[in-house]
């Protein structure tokens, strides 16, 4: 399955348009996209430690990978290739290949959240900020939206880009988000796609949080489906979704709405 999974990629990376003077290529860029690949998944991010790594296994990535030189590719190589790739390109690319590898019939659930780049910066030297949907069940990302000159925070992000997530992931069913994605146009644009959400209501967040206890506070409790035993210091968590779960400080309701034939599970702390 490994081997399959790594010449899919290979071969959507022929996709990519090759930027360098065709006089004095040495490596195809497919290859050299590949192992560069390889090596974020090993979490080696320097060009330098690349080279090192690939001259070690050389014998076992050269055929594998297309490469026909007996030796890898120097890290200033690698690091020409990679400036005259399209990043667009790179992510269209690479999204085709991630679209092979998500099950077809099976609906999925993701969780969306904010990340900074530790290592990534803009034009104006500062950290890349990017909204990422992550897969939980393939520990994979599906889709990832920069925040940088966009004038509008994480939900507003997502809102923008939903048709598009829904469009390629037609079985996406639940979405997840800590507090800052309990807004009302972002759970309007959720209900309207005909999505679950789960999301968390502080008690930061006091209008919402006094309206869901006025409309939902009288909800008859009831035992959850499954239950979990937790350890001391670890934060309480519902234990099914649809589940009424009261714990010290975490409490789950369902919130359905007969006209509009959606659900809604918020989670309060």
């Amino acid at each position: 399955m490994a081997e399959v999974a790594m010449v899919s990629l290979l071969e959507v990376f022929r996709g990519v348009r090759d930027g360098r003077d065709p006089r004095g290529v040495r490596h195809p860029m497919p290859s050299i996209l590949a192992l560069v690949f390889l090596g974020l998944l090993a979490r080696i991010r320097e060009l330098a430690v690349l080279e090192r790594w690939a001259a070690e296994h050389w014998d076992q990535l050269r055929e594998p990978l297309g490469f026909t030189r007996d030796q890898p590719p120097h890290a200033t190589t690698i690091s020409r290739a990679l400036a005259g790739c399209s990043l667009a390109e790179f992510s269209r690319a690479f999204f085709r290949w991630v679209k092979q590898v998500v099950p077809a019939d099976q609906p999925l659930a993701v969780a969306v959240d904010g990340k900074t780049s530790r290592r990534g910066y803009d034009a104006d030297g500062e950290p890349v900020q990017t909204v990422t949907v992550f897969l939980h069940d393939l520990k994979l990302v599906l889709a990832q939206w920069s925040l940088s000159g966009d004038k509008t925070n994480e939900p507003g992000v997502l809102r923008k880009h939903l048709a598009e997530l829904f469009d390629d992931f037609p079985l996406l069913q639940l979405i997840t988000g800590d507090a800052i994605y309990a807004q009302r146009p972002l759970a309007e644009a959720l209900v309207q796609a005909r999505c679950d959400y789960l999301v968390q209501i502080k008690a930061n967040q006091p209008e919402i949080f006094a309206a869901i206890e006025h409309c939902l506070g009288d909800v008859a409790d009831r035992r959850p489906a499954a239950e979990t035993s937790e350890k001391k210091g670890t934060r309480p968590s519902a234990a099914d979704c649809g589940s009424i779960c009261p714990t010290p400080s975490t409490f789950a309701i369902p919130w359905a709405s007969p006209a509009a034939k959606w659900r809604c599970v918020l989670i309060g702390t």
